[in-house]
Protein backbone atom coordinates (compact mmCIF):
# COMPACT_ATOMS: atom_id res chain seq x y z
CA UNK A 1 0.00 0.00 0.00
CA UNK A 2 0.95 4.02 -0.26
CA UNK A 3 1.60 5.65 3.05
CA UNK A 4 0.54 8.90 3.76
CA UNK A 5 3.68 9.72 5.56
CA UNK A 6 7.09 7.96 6.75
CA UNK A 7 9.05 8.25 9.83
CA UNK A 8 12.28 6.74 10.54
CA UNK A 9 13.18 5.59 13.86
CA UNK A 10 16.89 4.84 15.21
CA UNK A 11 15.36 2.25 17.78
CA UNK A 12 18.49 2.60 20.01
CA UNK A 13 16.36 1.84 22.97
CA UNK A 14 17.03 -1.87 24.77
CA UNK A 15 13.81 -3.34 24.61
CA UNK A 16 13.28 -4.05 28.89
CA UNK A 17 9.13 -4.33 29.31
CA UNK A 18 7.65 -1.68 28.33
CA UNK A 19 10.55 0.35 26.84
CA UNK A 20 9.11 -0.40 23.48
CA UNK A 21 6.03 0.46 24.05
CA UNK A 22 5.61 4.27 23.10
CA UNK A 23 6.50 2.94 19.51
CA UNK A 24 4.19 -0.06 19.44
CA UNK A 25 1.08 2.09 20.27
CA UNK A 26 1.69 4.49 17.44
CA UNK A 27 2.49 1.64 14.95
CA UNK A 28 -0.40 0.06 16.11
CA UNK A 29 -2.98 3.44 15.84
CA UNK A 30 -1.18 4.74 12.81
CA UNK A 31 -1.63 2.79 9.48
CA UNK A 32 -1.52 5.29 6.79
CA UNK A 33 2.23 5.73 8.24
CA UNK A 34 4.82 3.59 6.94
CA UNK A 35 7.90 2.96 10.07
CA UNK A 36 11.14 2.29 8.85
CA UNK A 37 12.85 1.08 12.00
CA UNK A 38 16.64 1.06 12.84
CA UNK A 39 17.77 -2.09 14.99
CA UNK A 40 20.67 -1.93 16.93
CA UNK A 41 21.39 -4.54 19.56
CA UNK A 42 25.16 -3.71 19.93
CA UNK A 43 26.52 -1.60 17.48
CA UNK A 44 25.03 -3.54 14.78
CA UNK A 45 23.57 -7.27 15.81
CA UNK A 46 25.51 -7.94 18.44
CA UNK A 47 28.31 -10.91 18.73
CA UNK A 48 25.65 -13.68 19.18
CA UNK A 49 24.22 -15.35 16.49
CA UNK A 50 20.82 -14.69 17.73
CA UNK A 51 19.65 -11.62 19.96
CA UNK A 52 18.84 -11.72 23.45
CA UNK A 53 15.71 -13.30 24.71
CA UNK A 54 14.27 -9.43 24.85
CA UNK A 55 15.06 -8.17 21.65
CA UNK A 56 13.33 -11.24 20.11
CA UNK A 57 10.41 -10.95 21.64
CA UNK A 58 9.72 -6.99 20.71
CA UNK A 59 11.55 -7.40 17.19
CA UNK A 60 9.03 -9.98 16.59
CA UNK A 61 6.13 -7.91 17.77
CA UNK A 62 7.12 -5.48 15.34
CA UNK A 63 7.49 -7.01 12.42
CA UNK A 64 4.06 -8.27 12.61
CA UNK A 65 2.73 -5.13 11.40
CA UNK A 66 2.45 -4.39 8.10
CA UNK A 67 3.44 -0.86 7.85
CA UNK A 68 6.73 -1.31 9.74
CA UNK A 69 9.77 -2.29 8.02
CA UNK A 70 12.54 -2.95 10.23
CA UNK A 71 16.65 -2.51 8.94
CA UNK A 72 19.70 -3.40 10.62
CA UNK A 73 22.15 -1.10 12.00
CA UNK A 74 25.16 -1.58 10.78
CA UNK A 75 28.40 1.08 10.89
CA UNK A 76 31.07 1.87 8.16
CA UNK A 77 33.67 4.09 10.03
CA UNK A 78 33.07 6.47 6.65
CA UNK A 79 34.00 3.63 4.34
CA UNK A 80 37.38 2.82 6.94
CA UNK A 81 35.78 -0.26 8.19
CA UNK A 82 37.23 -3.88 7.24
CA UNK A 83 34.54 -4.72 4.55
CA UNK A 84 34.67 -8.30 5.49
CA UNK A 85 33.22 -6.94 9.39
CA UNK A 86 30.82 -5.25 7.58
CA UNK A 87 29.28 -8.42 5.50
CA UNK A 88 29.73 -10.90 8.30
CA UNK A 89 27.46 -8.45 10.28
CA UNK A 90 25.00 -8.43 7.13
CA UNK A 91 24.80 -12.32 7.22
CA UNK A 92 24.11 -12.52 11.11
CA UNK A 93 21.10 -10.28 10.30
CA UNK A 94 20.51 -12.61 7.68
CA UNK A 95 20.62 -15.67 9.30
CA UNK A 96 18.29 -14.26 11.98
CA UNK A 97 15.28 -16.15 10.57
CA UNK A 98 16.98 -19.52 10.12
CA UNK A 99 19.00 -19.54 13.12
CA UNK A 100 15.67 -19.23 14.94
CA UNK A 101 13.64 -20.90 12.73
CA UNK A 102 11.15 -17.77 13.13
CA UNK A 103 10.41 -16.12 9.99
CA UNK A 104 9.29 -12.78 11.84
CA UNK A 105 12.90 -12.74 13.50
CA UNK A 106 14.09 -10.74 10.43
CA UNK A 107 15.01 -7.16 9.29
CA UNK A 108 14.08 -6.25 6.14
CA UNK A 109 17.49 -3.67 5.28
CA UNK A 110 20.11 -2.12 6.15
CA UNK A 111 21.00 1.73 8.18
CA UNK A 112 24.75 2.05 7.06
CA UNK A 113 25.63 4.67 9.57
CA UNK A 114 29.03 6.81 8.93
CA UNK A 115 28.94 7.05 4.97
CA UNK A 116 31.16 9.33 3.47
CA UNK A 117 30.14 12.70 2.11
CA UNK A 118 32.93 13.52 0.07
CA UNK A 119 33.24 11.61 -3.33
CA UNK A 120 36.22 9.14 -3.71
CA UNK A 121 36.03 6.30 -6.65
CA UNK A 122 37.26 3.77 -3.56
CA UNK A 123 34.19 4.72 -0.72
CA UNK A 124 31.65 4.62 -3.74
CA UNK A 125 32.94 1.11 -5.08
CA UNK A 126 32.70 0.61 -1.19
CA UNK A 127 29.22 1.50 -0.59
CA UNK A 128 28.31 -0.11 -3.86
CA UNK A 129 29.77 -3.61 -3.27
CA UNK A 130 27.97 -3.27 0.13
CA UNK A 131 24.71 -2.78 -1.78
CA UNK A 132 25.42 -5.43 -3.43
CA UNK A 133 25.98 -7.86 -0.72
CA UNK A 134 23.02 -6.99 0.90
CA UNK A 135 21.10 -8.08 -1.97
CA UNK A 136 22.59 -11.13 -2.88
CA UNK A 137 22.52 -14.67 -2.06
CA UNK A 138 24.26 -13.85 1.46
CA UNK A 139 22.46 -10.84 2.08
CA UNK A 140 18.63 -9.84 2.89
CA UNK A 141 17.76 -10.16 -0.84
CA UNK A 142 16.73 -8.43 -3.57
CA UNK A 143 13.98 -5.96 -2.31
CA UNK A 144 16.49 -5.14 0.67
CA UNK A 145 15.91 -1.25 2.06
CA UNK A 146 19.58 -0.01 2.23
CA UNK A 147 19.96 3.70 4.01
CA UNK A 148 23.07 5.60 4.17
CA UNK A 149 23.82 8.13 6.91
CA UNK A 150 26.67 10.66 6.07
CA UNK A 151 24.93 13.17 8.13
CA UNK A 152 25.04 15.89 5.66
CA UNK A 153 24.31 16.33 2.02
CA UNK A 154 26.44 13.83 0.48
CA UNK A 155 28.18 14.23 -3.20
CA UNK A 156 24.81 13.10 -5.31
CA UNK A 157 27.10 10.03 -6.74
CA UNK A 158 26.85 8.26 -3.99
CA UNK A 159 22.79 8.60 -3.86
CA UNK A 160 22.41 5.57 -6.28
CA UNK A 161 23.69 3.21 -4.34
CA UNK A 162 21.43 3.44 -1.57
CA UNK A 163 17.12 4.06 -1.07
CA UNK A 164 17.60 6.93 1.30
CA UNK A 165 20.26 9.17 2.65
CA UNK A 166 20.17 10.96 5.78
CA UNK A 167 21.45 14.31 4.61
CA UNK A 168 20.71 15.95 8.37
CA UNK A 169 21.30 14.64 11.48
CA UNK A 170 21.73 17.43 13.48
CA UNK A 171 20.10 20.00 16.21
CA UNK A 172 16.84 21.98 15.55
CA UNK A 173 18.51 25.28 15.72
CA UNK A 174 21.35 23.88 12.98
CA UNK A 175 18.36 22.82 10.62
CA UNK A 176 16.83 26.13 11.01
CA UNK A 177 19.91 27.41 10.04
CA UNK A 178 20.77 25.28 7.15
CA UNK A 179 17.27 25.28 6.04
CA UNK A 180 17.18 29.22 5.98
CA UNK A 181 19.94 29.56 3.68
CA UNK A 182 18.83 27.30 1.01
CA UNK A 183 21.80 24.43 1.61
CA UNK A 184 19.39 21.39 1.12
CA UNK A 185 18.71 22.82 -2.81
CA UNK A 186 22.24 22.88 -3.55
CA UNK A 187 22.13 19.36 -5.11
CA UNK A 188 19.32 19.21 -7.54
CA UNK A 189 19.69 15.51 -8.19
CA UNK A 190 18.92 15.01 -4.44
CA UNK A 191 15.35 14.43 -4.66
CA UNK A 192 13.48 14.58 -1.25
CA UNK A 193 11.81 11.21 -2.08
CA UNK A 194 15.75 9.74 -1.55
CA UNK A 195 16.66 11.76 1.41
CA UNK A 196 16.10 11.42 5.03
CA UNK A 197 16.42 13.78 7.92
CA UNK A 198 17.11 13.12 11.60
CA UNK A 199 16.23 16.36 14.47
CA UNK A 200 16.90 15.88 18.09
CA UNK A 201 17.20 19.13 20.66
CA UNK A 202 13.92 20.53 19.38
CA UNK A 203 12.84 23.37 22.11
CA UNK A 204 9.85 22.50 24.05
CA UNK A 205 8.39 25.17 23.16
CA UNK A 206 8.36 23.84 19.60
CA UNK A 207 4.64 22.29 19.82
CA UNK A 208 1.24 22.35 18.17
CA UNK A 209 1.43 24.98 15.34
CA UNK A 210 5.02 25.42 15.18
CA UNK A 211 6.29 21.44 15.21
CA UNK A 212 3.39 21.60 12.35
CA UNK A 213 5.52 24.45 10.55
CA UNK A 214 8.60 22.07 11.44
CA UNK A 215 7.50 19.49 9.59
CA UNK A 216 6.53 21.26 7.00
CA UNK A 217 9.45 22.20 6.44
CA UNK A 218 11.34 19.04 6.58
CA UNK A 219 8.97 17.54 4.62
CA UNK A 220 10.62 19.79 1.51
CA UNK A 221 13.58 18.45 2.47
CA UNK A 222 12.94 14.58 3.13
CA UNK A 223 10.56 11.86 2.69
CA UNK A 224 11.92 9.63 5.90
CA UNK A 225 11.21 12.15 9.07
CA UNK A 226 12.73 11.68 12.36
CA UNK A 227 12.30 14.62 15.11
CA UNK A 228 12.91 14.68 18.81
CA UNK A 229 12.91 16.94 21.73
CA UNK A 230 15.13 15.43 23.46
CA UNK A 231 18.67 16.94 23.57
CA UNK A 232 20.64 14.08 25.16
CA UNK A 233 20.53 9.87 24.47
CA UNK A 234 17.99 11.35 21.92
CA UNK A 235 17.61 7.66 20.50
CA UNK A 236 17.84 5.91 23.60
CA UNK A 237 14.22 6.82 24.93
CA UNK A 238 11.14 8.86 23.43
CA UNK A 239 10.48 12.06 23.82
CA UNK A 240 7.64 13.94 25.59
CA UNK A 241 6.00 15.25 22.56
CA UNK A 242 6.74 12.10 20.55
CA UNK A 243 3.20 11.06 20.20
CA UNK A 244 2.03 14.83 18.61
CA UNK A 245 5.06 14.51 16.30
CA UNK A 246 3.18 11.69 15.23
CA UNK A 247 -0.09 12.95 14.85
CA UNK A 248 0.95 15.58 12.96
CA UNK A 249 2.83 13.51 10.26
CA UNK A 250 -0.45 12.08 10.40
CA UNK A 251 -2.32 14.74 9.58
CA UNK A 252 -4.59 14.33 12.85
CA UNK A 253 -3.64 18.19 14.51
CA UNK A 254 -3.99 21.04 12.03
Amino acid sequence: MGYQSNIIVPLYVYPSLGAWSPLEEVVSAYSNIQFTIIINPGNGPGSSILPDANYTRAIVILSSYDNVRLIGYVHTSYAKRNISMICRDIETYAAWPVKSANPDLAVRGIFFDETPQQYDANSFAYLQGLSEFVRGPRGLGSDSYIVHNPGTVPDPRYLPTADSTVVFEETYSTFQDRYGAGLFTENPDTSNARRAVLIHSVPVSVTGSKLQDLIKAVRKVANDIFITHLDTDYYASFGPKWADFVDLMDGKLR
